[in-house]
């Protein structure tokens, strides 16, 4: 008797055909995935506190055995209004060149359609994926596809996006050069700085007190992450294991009386372009003073510049700055079946990116 072909929950013992997939489609490498690869891929798609077979990741498996397409999912606690869901933050989504595409469509249905999806969202969806999203009822949310950067260090800056195929050599020679470059610029007075607000400081702090600021400061998003203690120490573990921009770093700001006004995470180095994943604050009228105190930090700092994901209430904030714009990164993308969520994106009241998606994954952003 034939073996039929099946949709069915990705297990632990799929990695190495997955492995393997993954680095022949997005690494364009015909090799088996390594041990590195293996091990991590296994905590971050089956190591969350919120993980659950029904809720993770799904592959097609054709009739021979063989896994020919893969769409894989962190689960995520959500409050959708009072209601609690398993949100699905959605991962690499890779088909078989060789094999039909039947596969993947039928794996495109059962993961994204909307009536099927408490919630489930990308913030790094290809246009094709983000045409997969609309095609079976979801949605694209254009601000939150933005990404802002601002520029502290003009010719470090320039350097550090050299693309060219000679680039990493071209930097080593052309940094000491931009330091000097960026010292004779800020020497007659064309490089903007960003002055701290008296009294304002901002300090460091450890998963606890991030886990304790983010849920109050959180708490007026509609729809928003739970992020409670277990699953918020476990993003920011496997958060810190990509080190390529530098340390996952946890900070609070503080205003001039001294209250808790705001944090802010990111990965950032001196002498780097600093990834902020995401910025907090108690309420709207904090949200210059969080913000600008961030960028000065990361200026004073060394650091050459800083970008991160937009949340669409930190636009004016933010456009207020010099030499601060804005660019499309990727399509962010969601999908419900529950009317509250459409209602938060009309009025801006998710949150998702940076923490909430997947801008501290290795499998996108490392193993080439």
């Amino acid at each position: 008797m034939n073996k039929k072909t099946q949709i069915r929950p990705m297990r632990i013992e799929d990695i190495p055909q997955i492995g393997a997939l993954y680095f022949r489609i997005f690494r364009n490498k015909a090799s088996p995935s390594s041990a590195d690869f293996n091990s991590y891929f296994k905590n971050l798609f089956f190591g969350s506190p919120s993980y659950d077979p029904a809720h993770g990741g799904f592959v097609h498996e054709a009739a021979d055995g063989r896994i020919d397409s893969v769409m894989s999912a962190v689960p995520m606690q959500y409050h959708v209004n009072e209601r609690i869901v398993i949100a699905r933050i959605m991962g690499t989504f890779m088909t078989d060149p060789d094999t039909s595409t039947s596969g993947a469509a039928q794996l495109t249905l059962h993961m994204l359609r909307a009536r099927n999806q408490d919630l489930c969202f990308t913030d790094s969806a290809a246009p094709i994926s983000a045409r997969h999203f609309k095609a079976v009822g979801g949605l694209t949310l254009p601000a939150e596809s933005l990404e802002w950067c601002c520029i502290f260090k003009r010719a470090g800056y320039a350097v550090c996006r050299l693309k060219s195929p000679a680039s990493v050599l071209q930097k080593t020679a052309l940094l000491p050069l931009s330091r000097i470059a960026d010292a004779l610029i800020e020497r007659i007075g064309k490089s903007p700085s960003h002055e701290a607000s008296p009294g304002v400081r901002d300090e460091a702090i450890g998963v606890d007190a991030f886990q304790e600021q983010a849920s109050a400061f959180m708490a007026d998003y509609s729809v928003r992450p739970v992020w409670s203690k277990p699953e918020i120490a476990w993003i920011l573990h496997m958060a810190s294991l990509y080190r390529s921009d530098g340390p996952l770093q946890m900070r609070c700001v503080y205003d001039a009386s001294g209250r808790p006004c705001g944090c802010y995470v990111f990965f950032g180095k001196p002498g780097s372009i600093a990834k902020v994943l995401n910025v907090l604050t108690a309420s709207p009228k904090d949200n210059d003073l969080v913000v600008g105190q961030m960028l000065h930090y990361l200026d004073a700092t060394g650091h050459i510049a800083a970008r991160g994901p937009l949340q669409p209430r930190f636009l004016e904030a933010f456009s207020k700055h010099r030499t601060l714009f804005y660019k499309h990164k990727a399509h962010t993308c969601v999908s419900s079946r529950h009317h509250e969520v459409n209602e938060a994106i009309d009025r801006h009241n998710i949150f998702l990116g940076g923490l909430a998606g997947e801008a501290w994954s290795r499998i996108a952003l490392d193993f080439y």
